[in-house]
């Protein structure tokens, strides 16, 4: 095979200038390099060569050179810096998030060799730490200079939340930070709570208002004793009886003043609200009544405040499961007791009931938060000095005014991870209202179901069906 006698003589003549460049201590200039983001060592073995190197954060490299260098110029100190070991090798060290240049001159000025330099977070330390402080996440990092960017998979929001932490230690601040992680797992929390009072009273009054007249000659004189009803219970007493009698100048009026009062109550409240994981919820069943709170030319301005059962939480689901949850609730109603008269307007007062606190535990546990017991007595005596202390006759110028309030109360809250399922029965689903016949012969207000032909196969022991009294 015939070869190209031009090639040749290209060949011998480059070589030629080759040599010549050699023996004067010169190179060609060569184009930038491939950047060595994971080498350990990096060899430059001609004049005039332009390297791109990538570093890690508080990492370095070792540059040999092909020449002895007699000075070292770092654009950007702050963010890389160089190190001589000997003239010949230089060691590289990143320091800080960023991108500048060095250049390594020789004795006569010439350039040796140009490094553009590109410190790095380091994205595989953040990596496998995240791995290790958040296990069963997926969690991808990329960076872009001093910014990272974290992708992939959590196991809660909890979990998202502290690797946002952690890489905002790498990158410097949270605003180098960017984050696309998707959570996997249940985020949503139902939360069911159950308020459950049972509250008794007794109230018993007595009292004599007497008014005695004397009239004889030219003396009259008068002794009324009227002692006040309701310091202790805050009712007044309605039933009263009177009797009179005169004789001469005397006139004597008593009126019996005598009140008995028994009452119980039963409160039973059953909230459920749903929120997502980190958000807050608000529920209230109840209303709002009007309190006076000023008067102007005759006007009177109210504030309407709220009463019933309010309940206020937010849940945040670990990644292990467990639900942590800070949790408020409050229930309130009106009351006489408190409660006082401005003219012809009554100020009722409110009896509440709150409980707040802060709990982990798992899906589908039930927790009391809140229990109370409590039994009140109070009784109040009013008489007239000296003479309401004598035995038996003193009955006719004293008064008493008792009470006794005893309330039992439990507040449970249980917490679920909500899913999809199908819709829960609700206690409209089987309501039909009784016909004519039904309400005018039997009195029933809603027609029983679960009994008859539709009922379900087996046995039925007690009353069955729903019936409204």
């Amino acid at each position: 095979m015939m070869s190209n006698p031009m090639s040749a003589k290209s060949a011998g003549r480059w070589a030629r200038v080759a040599l010549m460049a050699l023996t004067l201590g010169l190179a060609p200039v060569v184009a930038a390099g491939p950047a060595l983001a994971d080498a350990s060592l990096l060899r430059i073995g001609q004049y005039g060569v332009t390297q791109s190197v990538q570093l890690g954060l508080n990492k370095s490299i070792i540059v040999d050179l092909p020449a002895e260098v007699g000075e070292v110029i770092v654009s950007q100190p702050q963010i890389a810096a160089a190190i001589m070991r000997d003239k010949r090798r230089a060691i590289l060290q990143g320091v800080a998030s960023g991108d500048t240049n060095i250049l390594f001159l020789d004795a006569a000025g010439r350039q040796i060799a140009t490094l553009d330099v590109s410190v790095m977070n380091d994205a595989s330390s953040l990596s496998a730490t995240l791995a290790r402080v958040i296990p069963g996440s997926h969690i991808k990092v990329d960076s872009f200079g001093e910014r990272i960017v974290l992708s992939g998979t959590a196991k809660s929001s909890e979990d998202v939340t502290n690797a946002l932490a952690i890489a905002a230690q790498f990158a410097g601040n949270t605003e180098n930070v960017a984050s696309i992680i998707t959570v996997d797992g249940s985020q949503q929390v139902m939360l069911k709570v159950t308020v459950a009072e049972v509250s008794r009273e007794v109230v018993k009054q007595l009292g004599i208002d007497l008014s005695v007249d004397v009239s004889l000659s030219n003396l009259a004189t008068s002794l009324l004793s009227a002692p006040a009803l309701g310091g202790a219970s805050n009712v007044v007493a309605n039933s009263s009886a009177g009797a009179n009698f005169s004789a001469g100048g005397v006139s004597i009026d008593a009126t019996l003043k005598a009140l008995e009062r028994r009452g119980a109550m039963r409160t039973l409240a059953e909230p459920t609200l749903t929120a997502l994981s980190g958000q807050e919820a608000e529920f209230l069943a109840g209303g709002q009544f009007p309190v006076p709170v000023g008067i102007d030319n005759g006007v009177i301005s109210f504030e309407f405040k709220e009463f019933g059962v309010n309940l206020k939480f937010t849940p945040t689901v670990r990644s292990n499961g467990i639900i942590s949850m800070q949790l408020e609730t409050h229930v309130s109603e009106p009351t006489t007791e408190g409660g006082f008269n401005a003219g012809d307007i009554t100020i009722p007062a409110t009896k509440d009931r709150t409980a707040k606190t802060s709990v982990e535990m798992p899906s589908g546990t039930t927790l009391a938060i809140a229990g109370l017991i409590e039994d009140k007595v109070r009784q109040q005596y009013n008489e007239l000095p000296g003479i309401g202390n004598v035995p038996i006759l003193g009955a006719l110028f004293r008064s008493r005014d008792f009470i006794r309030s005893q309330t039992e109360l439990m507040i449970l809250v249980t917490p679920y991870l909500a899913a999809p399922g199908n819709r829960p029965a609700l206690p409209t689903d089987n309501l039909q209202f009784a016909g004519d016949a039904e309400s005018v012969f039997l009195g029933h207000m809603e027609r029983l179901y679960g009994v008859g032909d539709q009922a379900g196969q087996g046995q039925y022991n007690g009353t069955v069906g729903f019936l409204l009294d």
